[in-house]
């Protein structure tokens, strides 16, 4: 009867017995699509997405305009007259989410363009992920030692030496020129667009602007 089922439900192989278990949650997280995801990859994004660097991800993408009915719209082209430095100040920060996409993907194909640099930038990826993150682990739980001839290196040791052989990589592959190169596109790109797109109909928290309430960022012009 009922009583049978519920004993049946409780058994050690069921989930029902103890649901918030750590190991069965620690389990399902390492898990992704069907495929056994390293807990080091999980811990690691989860620490990215935590830090700085994810939550200003995140305010990036919530700044982001729709592409093709306001970024992209060619109604809203017009020839830049006297108003051009005024729609570039409003337009540089209202698009600032779209703008940062652009400079991300002139960014990526700069390196795909450039295979050597592309392999040196996955290899250095791995290699930093493996130090900081994904470095094996002993039976008491500690992380594994890094040795060099015999000696064992602290760990500023280790980020020295790799920060070192990270710079030197950069030189031989021109990574900074690579950046600059699309740096300056995109600038160019931006101002471009920035001046010849009017602003109008942009609909935005004035206090971007530095003026209280809701207005259009023609208003800040008058």
């Amino acid at each position: 009867g009922w009583s049978r089922f519920i004993a049946c439900m409780l058994q050690e192989s069921s989930d029902l017995r103890d649901p918030l278990n750590p190991a069965e949650n620690a389990n399902s997280a390492a898990t992704f699509g069907g495929l056994s995801v390293p807990h080091q990859i999980t811990s690691m994004f989860s620490k990215v997405q935590n830090s700085n660097l994810g939550v200003a991800l995140t305010s990036v993408r919530s700044k982001i305009r729709p592409w093709v009915t306001d970024f992209g719209a060619v109604s809203q082209f017009t020839r830049p007259g006297d108003d051009w430095a005024t729609r570039l100040r409003i337009n540089v920060t209202y698009y600032k989410g779209n703008y940062g996409i652009i400079f991300t993907g002139f960014v990526i194909y700069s390196i795909i363009s450039n295979p050597f640099l592309l392999v040196s930038i996955i290899l250095l990826l791995g290699a930093w992920s493996w130090l900081l993150g994904m470095r094996p682990r002993l039976e008491d739980g500690s992380i594994a030692p890094v040795t060099v001839g015999g000696r064992v290196l602290s760990g500023f040791e280790q980020k020295v030496g790799l920060g070192a052989f990270t710079l030197l990589l950069m030189m031989i592959t021109s990574l900074g020129s690579t950046i600059f190169w699309a740096l300056g596109a995109s600038m160019f790109f931006i101002v471009a667009h920035a001046i010849t797109h009017k602003t109008d109909m942009h609909e935005v928290d004035a206090e971007q602007f530095g003026v209280p309430g809701q207005f259009t960022p023609s208003d800040a012009a008058a």
